[in-house]
């Protein structure tokens, strides 16, 4: 069985799987939106945090923008500092050398023999995909999961663009960097999830939310709203925005489906991290780096980590 390559960090998806399945290439971001309301949540404004607990050493929460971006990739003396302090450096997953490397087989993303993408969502869907894909000269395959489709579009966030990624093209994402620095640096690198986990996060979604899932996305996906400055909000610290946008993209989605993915994606994976990340920072300081998405809110890692005990404060 022909092997397809490593699980994607970032979308949850395989990258070769990307080509398989030919995927929609960048395009242009449509008109500026009117902005969401910011809400009014836990941990809304900050970057770094110290966390303290009795008996250990100080650890740090570190949230991080999966982009390129140079502005993004300029480490700040906050969060250099609290690297160098740290002795283990977790991040939501580990694509070192030695990591335990989940791959992806064609096989894994194919439908039953039997069974058309086609025929699941519908002439009207997968004319409508169809010709979604080929205007970007890509063909859609009749026998993938809905779910590869979906992400292909745009996933959870497909209903939301950001204007202002300056992304360098084939350069390491900032999770990537740290990653490999702290491994050159002789820190302890670990994964608070597997890439398995990534994987079937989306994978186990039941066929019919997979079916609900595409067939919103693609009815929705030439009114798709975009033109926000996510960047600008992230170097800001202003986690509160950065989930403004994260629900505004939800709302294309039936309140079940929509409630399934905020669960799956963001809820579920938080309190997973932070069981995970506690006997590490038992262990010795540790420095955390995932996603800012992650922290903030009531579900957010932060919060959590209050409610086992610990003190956590903004250094950032």
């Amino acid at each position: 069985m022909r092997k397809m390559g490593r699980f994607s960090r970032c979308s949850g998806t395989p990258g070769a799987v990307l080509f398989v399945t030919l995927m929609v290439a960048a395009c242009a971001a449509p008109e500026p939106i009117p902005l969401p309301e910011r809400p009014d949540i836990p941990f809304g404004e900050g970057r770094i945090w110290k966390v303290e607990g009795d008996g250990i050493a100080p650890s740090y929460v570190f949230g991080t923008y999966h982009i390129s971006d140079p502005r993004v990739m300029e480490i700040t003396e906050a969060v250099e500092n609290a690297f160098q302090s740290s002795q283990i450096a977790a991040f939501e997953y580990d694509y070192g050398p030695d990591a335990e490397e989940f791959e992806v087989d064609l096989e894994m993303i194919k439908l039953p023999e039997g069974t058309t993408t086609r025929s699941l969502v519908g002439n009207d869907t997968f004319g409508k995909l169809q010709f979604i894909l080929r205007s970007r000269d890509r063909v859609p395959r009749n026998d993938i999961k809905p779910w590869i489709f979906w992400d292909s579009l745009g996933g959870p966030r497909a209903g939301l663009y950001t204007n202002d990624d300056e992304s360098v093209r084939d350069a390491p994402v900032l999770d990537d960097w740290l990653q490999t620095r702290a491994r050159d640096e002789g820190k302890k690198v670990v994964g608070l999830e597997t890439q398995e986990e990534g994987f079937l996060k989306y994978d186990s979604i039941p066929m019919e939310m997979q079916v609900r899932l595409l067939t919103a996305t693609v009815e929705h996906y030439h009114s798709r709203r975009g033109g926000a400055p996510t960047v600008q909000y992230y170097l800001d610290g202003d986690l509160a925005m950065l989930e403004a946008f994260w629900q505004e993209g939800l709302s294309w989605y039936d309140p079940d489906v929509a409630e399934m993915l905020d669960f799956r994606i963001s809820i579920n994976r938080n309190h997973i991290m932070v069981e995970r990340m506690q006997p590490l920072m038992r262990e010795g300081p540790t420095f955390v780096a995932v996603g800012a998405g992650h922290l903030s809110g009531e579900e957010g890692i932060l919060r959590l980590l209050e409610q086992q005990g610990y003190r956590v404060t903004r250094v950032l």
